[in-house]
């Protein structure tokens, strides 16, 4: 199994005093640096002051204390520090591959989103939006070619998600600006089947339901996205639709890959709180157990 525990946020100690020169710039903080890979978060908790906490990035050039200016994304604010943590990192120009995974309600798509309407209306870069075809209990490679109708036919019930988060993300001026994005292609649905072919720049692309892809399925899509642009990959490991067993994914494969963990280019972060309800955390620690 994946050890997601050795993923994302990392945690450490140090005395209040130590914090405080941090936030002075007198800390010296290659000393921590030198025990995380690139693109790891790292959560500074006070020793004796258990209120009192820091979280620092480690991006290609150093140890970068994170802090409230990049927060409010369209709107979205964070709601526990891990996506605190994961706003910062998409919003770091060092990391154009970022992965989030976690269970059901934990924010992994709708921070993503967050990100990309933001950077479409500050920075004019595109959104694209995919995920594998895949259905519960499918053991068919995919359920996309069978179903009637045209493309956009096809895809409906796939997009559904990604049209709640982004009503969710946009407010009161959802519809309009959904319509408006959709018509000019600047937001745009792709089935995975689709990228083959395509190079995807000075955009950001995500993918979710990850955790449903060969790396075979995961690779043709990583293998089409520009330098300009920025992918974001979001799953759940626990939660597998396809007929795969976790070791044989293509999440697996490029997380656990050294390559992925020395890159100065990727991030990954595993979000762990849920906001859904009850029974979707009831869940999560059934699978957990």
């Amino acid at each position: 199994m994946l050890n997601l525990d050795q993923l994302g946020l990392k945690t450490t100690y140090l005395t209040q005093e130590e914090i405080d020169l941090i936030y002075l710039e007198k800390f010296p903080l290659d000393v921590l640096r030198n025990k995380l890979n690139p693109g790891d978060c790292l959560l500074v908790k006070a020793t004796n002051n258990p209120k009192s906490s820091v979280v620092l990035l480690n991006t290609q050039t150093k140890l970068t204390l994170l802090n409230n200016n990049n927060i409010g994304m369209s709107g979205f604010s964070p709601r526990d520090v891990k996506q605190f943590a994961y706003f910062n990192i998409l919003k770091n120009p060092d990391f154009s591959l970022v992965t989030a995974l976690g269970s059901a309600g934990t924010g992994k798509t709708t921070v993503a989103m967050a990100n990309a309407i933001d950077d479409y209306f500050q920075k004019k870069r595109n959104i694209i939006l995919t995920k594998p075809t895949h259905i519960v209990s499918s053991h068919e490679n995919n359920a996309f070619g069978p179903v009637p109708g045209d493309i956009d036919e096809k895809y409906a019930p796939y997009v559904g998600s990604f049209e709640i988060v982004l009503k969710k993300v946009l407010g009161d001026s959802a519809s309009h600006y959904y319509n408006m994005m959709k018509e000019k292609k600047h937001l745009q649905f792709m089935p995975v089947e689709f990228t083959r072919g395509c190079t995807f720049e000075n955009c950001t692309f995500i993918l979710d339901e990850v955790q449903n892809m060969t790396w075979h399925e995961l690779k043709t899509v990583l293998s089409r996205i520009g330098d300009d642009a920025k992918i974001i990959l979001c799953g759940d490991p626990y939660q597998i639709d396809a007929n795969l067993q976790i070791k044989e994914t293509g999440i697996y494969k490029l997380l656990t890959s050294q390559m992925y963990q020395s890159s100065k280019f990727t991030s990954t972060i595993i979000l762990t709180k849920q906001y859904r309800g009850k029974i979707p955390d009831l869940v999560y620690h059934i699978d957990k157990e």
